[in-house]
């Protein structure tokens, strides 16, 4: 497995017949909260490294990437949403009892980032989403890169959510 070279992936796995409690997508959250924390870790400190460094030595492992995120969105009936940027606000939102008769919810984690000399940086899109709708949740991943450590994050995600408790119903069986 060569990490340079492009590739799609686009991968997507339908958890439809999972049935997400509030406590269990908090475990997700909180697992890709901790993620996202060590990845702006990462960039920062490559950040950091190539600062002080004249343009043509500057080289990046883990450079900057203006989509890098990580979002809950609770949307509830109507057009009211509420936006958490961590585990905290979302336990906040599920004490407050609004992550109860949801229209869905949406965990972004986007861990995008750039490698390379300071002018011949490439792109190394990684987006990993979990959306919850009634009857209809899914796992999708989209890289343009076959990187082992963006495999583990998929492999650790799908094996959180294949430990959800599961009921086949009329709208979805597996």
């Amino acid at each position: 497995m060569n990490e340079e070279l492009e590739t799609v992936i686009n991968n997507e796995y339908d958890y439809s017949t999972i049935i997400p409690s509030a406590e269990a997508i908090g475990y997700i959250i909180q697992y890709c909260e901790n993620l996202y924390n060590q990845f702006s870790q990462l960039v920062t400190s490559d950040e950091q490294k190539n600062e002080t460094l004249k343009l043509e030595y500057k080289n990046y492992e883990y450079g900057r990437h203006f989509k890098s995120e990580f979002t809950v969105t609770i949307k509830q009936r109507g057009l009211n949403n509420i936006i958490c940027k961590n585990y905290n606000a979302y336990l906040d939102a599920v004490r407050s009892g609004n992550v109860n008769n949801l229209n869905g919810l949406d965990i972004i984690m986007d861990l995008s980032y750039k490698r390379g000399a300071y002018q011949n940086t490439v792109e190394h899109r990684n987006d990993f989403k979990v959306i919850f709708r009634p009857y209809d949740i899914k796992f999708i991943r989209k890289s343009n890169h076959n990187e082992g450590n963006m495999n583990q994050i998929e492999n650790a995600i799908n094996g959180i959510l294949k430990q959800f408790p599961t009921a086949n119903s009329i709208f979805c069986s597996k």
